[in-house]
């Protein structure tokens, strides 16, 4: 399949095979668990296709466009796989049952994506492979437990490169966009591994000012996400006590990125080079985490004077809603123009016909302020509308 073409052009077929690869399992899950549990056809072209890659003379000076598509054709080889992955939970590589050459070849691929995870220019790619396969081997059944367990053994490791900023991973990093995808993918592996693990993730890692800005970002753009590319999708209403917990902290780092951001200084992207992934902009992280209140509303109105299920009292209501109150007119009044134009944005959903309810609901209870509340933030919003 490659033999023919130049170098070059086979690392792009091989890096764009990859992401079709991907996206189609996770686009269609139900078809590729079909596929799995289903022997010969795709498999043994998978197979082929494998071979080829792996025995390409110059592949270990390709790990980053070849060892990917590798890694995604071993998924398509359940057989073989399988039996790779045993040989290397028992530590019986030199067994005859396991010298058979296809196994052997994933073998040997396996340990050495294992033992990248260690070498600080290629831990990254093996983070990638091993993050490829831990997404599709938690769509499998459950019976699958050894492709699980060998995902288990080196999750630690993988957890910590991925997600410690301090990690060898990002001390290499040359390639800000292909980070941030990881740490996306790593959240889609561990949600669907363990919903409440990505809970935790998402409650005790994403959201403090201290946090690690790449996670912020990928958390921002999850549910959106994830929903727009998955065949199954999320229904936000399943983390309501989450929210609640979340929605707080989110203002709140939202508020200090406002207060700190200054529109002149330049993207991550302009600024002298410097060894090592750079932290995601300002910029970037606002207008994530404001069109992440606009695909979730109640996302931005939990705690606040607007949410209709509110419990806290009366002064902590207050302090949210100011709070919000803050973040809506910063953003709209932004000289930045796509903050600015992603905080009309939310200032308009709010005043949409499908949100005139809560207005009522808040009249209802409110009946001396209901009609001025957050006014001159309307007014705002459409002063800026009129300066455009």
């Amino acid at each position: 399949m490659f033999g023919f073409l130049p170098k070059r052009a086979q690392d792009v077929v091989a890096v764009s095979l990859r992401k079709v690869i991907m996206s189609w399992i996770d686009e269609n899950p139900e078809e590729f668990v079909k596929l799995y549990t289903q022997q010969g056809g795709i498999s043994y072209q998978a197979e082929k296709l494998f071979d080829i890659i792996v025995s390409v003379p110059d592949s270990s000076n390709r790990r980053d466009t070849l060892w990917p598509l590798a890694m995604c054709l071993a998924i398509f080889c359940p057989e073989t796989v399988t039996l790779a992955i045993r040989a290397i939970l028992l530590d019986n590589r030199s067994k005859k049952e396991f010298n058979y050459s296809r196994i052997s070849k994933k073998t040997v691929f396996l340990d050495n994506v294992r033992q990248c995870l260690k070498i600080d220019g290629l831990c990254e790619i093996a983070a990638i492979c091993m993050t490829d396969f831990a997404k599709a081997v938690y769509l499998l059944p459950r019976d699958q437990s050894e492709l699980a367990r060998y995902i288990l053994n080196y999750e630690k490791e993988v957890y910590q490169l991925i997600f410690d900023p301090s990690s060898r991973l990002y001390k290499n990093n040359k390639d800000r966009t292909r980070l941030s995808q990881l740490v996306f993918d790593k959240l889609i592996a561990i949600y669907r591994a363990d919903p409440k693990e990505f809970n935790d993730v998402m409650t005790n890692k994403a959201y403090f000012t201290h946090s690690n800005t790449y996670i912020t970002f990928n958390m921002a753009r999850f549910w959106r996400e994830y929903n727009r590319r998955m065949h199954v999708k999320l229904n936000p209403d399943e983390t309501g006590e989450i929210t609640a917990i979340t929605a707080p902290r989110i203002r709140r780092l939202l508020q200090h990125l406002l207060q700190t951001h200054h529109p002149s200084s330049p993207p991550s992207g302009e600024r002298p080079q410097q060894k090592g992934a750079q932290p995601v902009d300002k910029a970037d992280l606002i207008i994530e985490m404001l069109r992440s209140y606009i695909d979730n509303i109640d996302l931005a109105l939990t705690g606040t004077k607007l949410d209709d299920k509110r419990t806290g009292n009366e002064d902590k209501v207050e302090v949210e809603t100011a709070i919000l109150d803050y973040i809506i007119e910063e953003s709209v009044q932004s000289r930045h123009p796509e903050i600015a134009e992603t905080g009309a944005d939310l200032v308009e959903l709010l005043y949409a016909p499908q949100n005139a309810w809560r207005w009522t609901e808040y009249a209802k209870s409110n009946s001396d302020e209901g009609h001025l509340f957050w006014l001159y933030t309307y007014v705002s919003f459409l002063a800026q509308l009129c300066s455009i």
